[in-house]
């Protein structure tokens, strides 16, 4: 047990702090990594989302990052000025499509590389089995309570589990 799990007694015994520390100490360090590419977390799933569903829009790239309109169009806008995605007409006047750019195909292959490298440099204290079994684990009580974010609508859903 850390040195600093011991100054806090009780609390350091359940698994959601363990969980939540370890998510800190992993994004912290996905941070720094991914702004050499000029992009955060947010950003890289959105580029990701938008690479596998052509044309999504922004709507539905907002219900699955589970962020409303103003924060999903500030991620939008953000990956426009990267030039890694343009807005197209969508499939009416109010909406745009949304599809990545040669660039934004590029980046997407090297946030790809750097969230493999991340993860193997992470979890190197764990043997391959110890990830496999971590990872079904925590896939097990997701998909128990929800493995989607209740904001996100059945028709999304249904998309997500198809991509699985």
């Amino acid at each position: 047990m850390p040195h600093e799990d011991a100054e806090i007694g009780e609390v350091a015994r359940h698994i959601g702090y363990q969980l939540r520390r370890a998510d800190m100490l992993s994004m912290e360090a996905l941070h720094e990594e991914m702004a050499k590419l000029g992009v955060r977390p947010g950003r890289a799933t959105a580029l990701i989302f938008i690479d596998l569903h052509p044309g999504c829009d922004q709507t539905e790239l907002g219900q699955v990052l589970g962020i409303n309109r103003a924060s999903t169009m500030v991620t939008v806008n953000g990956l426009v000025a990267l030039g890694a995605v343009e807005r197209r007409p969508g499939r009416d006047r109010r909406s745009n499509a949304l599809h990545l750019t040669d660039a934004g195909r590029r980046l997407r292959a090297e946030i790809s590389q750097l969230i493999a490298d991340h993860e193997a440099e992470f979890f190197n204290p764990l043997t391959p089995d110890e990830r496999a079994e971590l990872f079904r684990l925590l896939t097990k009580v997701r998909a128990a309570h929800g493995a989607i974010a209740p904001r996100v609508p059945p028709k999304t859903q249904a998309i997500l589990r198809r991509v699985k």
